[in-house]
Formats: C-alpha cells, sequence, structure tokens
C-alpha cells in the first residue's frame, strides 16, 4: 500500500524544464553514511545529466549520471544520511535545470526505522570499505617488513672482509704508517 502512495506521489513532483520522472531509493543507511540510488528521466536529448546535492551550511557536491538507456540517468552513491536538497542540470547546448526538490520527495526513506533500509557494519563502514582498509594495513605491514629486511638483514657489506687491505689503504691503520714511512724514506718496505 505504501509503494503504490510512493509511486502517486512521485507522479506528483513536479521538476519542471526538460525532465520527467525521479526516484531516490536508500540501499543501505548508517548513523555515518547512506548508499542512495537515484535516477531521473530526461524528456530531451542531453550530453550529460548531473545533479546537485546541497544542504544547509555545507558545501554543495555534484555528481555525474550515468545513463541507463531511454532517457533515464542515474547513480549509486555513499553519502553522510540526511535529506539532501538536489537539483537535476542536463550538460550541452541548453543547460536546463530542475526545480529543487528534497531526497524524500522523490522517494526516499531516511528512518533507520524503515524495512527496506539494511544497516552496514557496526563500526559504519560498508563490507567494501573494510576489505580496502584490511588490504592497506596488510601492504603497511608488509612494508614494514621489508624495510626492516632491507635495514637489519643485508645492509653490511663489510662482512667477510676482515683481514684484507682495501686498494687504496683507507680505514687501515697500517697501510697509512707504511704510506708516511715512504715518503720521510724514500724507501719502499718489504712485504
Amino acid at each position: 500500500m505504501f509503494r503504490i502512495a510512493a509511486t502517486i506521489l512521485l507522479a506528483a513532483v513536479d521538476l519542471g524544464g526538460g525532465f520527467g520522472g525521479a526516484s531516490a531509493q536508500v540501499l543501505t543507511l548508517s548513523d555515518l553514511s547512506m548508499e542512495i540510488e537515484i535516477q531521473v528521466e530526461v524528456l530531451s536529448s542531453s550530453d550529460a545529466v548531473v545533479v546537485h546535492f546541497a544542504l544547509a551550511g555545507e558545501d554543495p557536491v555534484t555528481l555525474p549520471l550515468v545513463s541507463r538507456g531511454d532517457g533515464v540517468f542515474g547513480i549509486t552513491t555513499e553519502l553522510k544520511p540526511a535529506n539532501y536538497q538536489i537539483v537535476f542540470e542536463t550538460l550541452g547546448d541548453a543547460s536546463i535545470q530542475s526545480l529543487p526538490v528534497t531526497l524524500t520527495d522523490i522517494g526516499a526513506e531516511i528512518d533507520e526505522s524503515s524495512d527496506s533500509v539494511t544497516s552496514t557494519t557496526e563500526g559504519g563502514f560498508s563490507d567494501a570499505t573494510r576489505g580496502w582498509g584490511w588490504l592497506a594495513l596488510a601492504f603497511g605491514a608488509a612494508s614494514l617488513v621489508a624495510l626492516a629486511i632491507w635495514v637489519l638483514g643485508g645492509g653490511n657489506d663489510d662482512e667477510g672482509s676482515e683481514g684484507q687491505v682495501e686498494p687504496d689503504g683507507i680505514g687501515d691503520p697500517t697501510a697509512e704508517r707504511e704510506v708516511d714511512d715512504q715518503s720521510s724514506t724514500g724507501s719502499v718496505p718489504d712485504p
């Protein structure tokens, strides 16, 4: 019954300009974010369509919509949970803007007690976001291990060179003394 009432309400919302019907559905909702799918029907030909999201006291967010065929454009995105005021805009030779509407005006249910809304994980992040977080953690740990091996394990080239005299005599006090003896006496030391 509620779905039928929502469909009638969608038909009653006038977007103006070259726009037909629009819809919004909240896919997931938590205290920190909501995943929402928005679609709009464009009645005229258009190169591209964008949607502007606005909240009082915050910078507006503009996102491009993807063509879904038959003049319908849409997007699935993640936003802070709120009843945004939105404006659709066509881009091209003649730019047209819709009248401003809110997400709830076009069908979004932004209430945690709703049955159609599923929540994200306990920490407020979706499973995909948590997966990327674990991947970043593993990459950081592997980088630290590689750094430790490089610093502690393989960085010492002096091993096994004891008892060998370097060709230029640097670092060998005996070699310096022999050089000093040569310059003062002019004789060559015995090997």
